[in-house]
């Protein structure tokens, strides 16, 4: 296997454990178990479980962002209602992962793994304000935008653990919330992106 693909293959690996328990919990010794290879070799690709989570991260957000962004000949709405159910799936997916970055004091938390989320909610709130048309939204618009995708985490974060709804229910309640909230940001050029591009 090439060096390439043995990095890949290890990444892999390493997301695959995230699937099943939480980052914390992964050790590189789990990963060369995983992956079959000795724990030596690991090391070879990776300094630290740290540079070798971080880079599992990468790989999963790089995953995500092309599920986010629904073909565009769809309905705003339907655009974002898809995105919303694509994010709920991945959440889904990798569960103990997502549970252990997004809770409050999490040991896997670092700096590194922080920006990799900030660049996810990025690319959400990019995406949304596509869709607010020439000039893009308000401030108040967009901070309503910024507070909505906080609102998203955190509601996919209690599903997970409690699954008080169907998965396709939560996601339609998600967009009710940004209409609301895009709407409680004040009339006028509010109500205009909500009716033009979400609704």
């Amino acid at each position: 296997m090439s060096p390439d693909r043995r990095r890949e293959d290890l990444v892999r690996t390493t997301l695959r454990l995230f699937s099943e328990r939480p980052p914390e919990r992964v050790s590189p010794e789990d990963v060369a178990a995983a992956a079959d290879v000795s724990r030596a070799l690991v090391y070879r690709y990776f300094s630290d479980m740290d540079e070798l989570r971080t880079a599992a991260l990468r790989s999963a957000i790089d995953e995500l962002a092309p599920r986010l962004a629904a073909p565009e000949e769809l309905p705003p709405a339907e655009q974002v209602r898809r995105a919303l159910r694509a994010f709920i799936a991945f959440a889904e997916g990798y569960a103990p992962a997502y549970t252990s970055l997004l809770r409050g004091g999490s040991k896997v938390a670092t700096e590194r793994t922080e920006a990799l989320i900030d660049e996810v909610r990025g690319q959400v709130l990019a995406l949304l304000a596509e869709r607010a048309g020439a000039g893009g939204p308000s401030p108040r618009v967009r901070l309503a935008m910024r507070c909505w995708i906080s609102a998203v985490e955190s509601a996919v974060l209690i599903w997970i653990e409690e699954r008080p709804m169907p998965a396709a229910e939560l996601a339609d309640w998600l967009l009710d919330q940004l209409l609301a909230m895009v709407g409680a940001s004040g009339a006028g050029d509010a109500e205009a992106f909500a009716a033009r591009h979400i609704g």
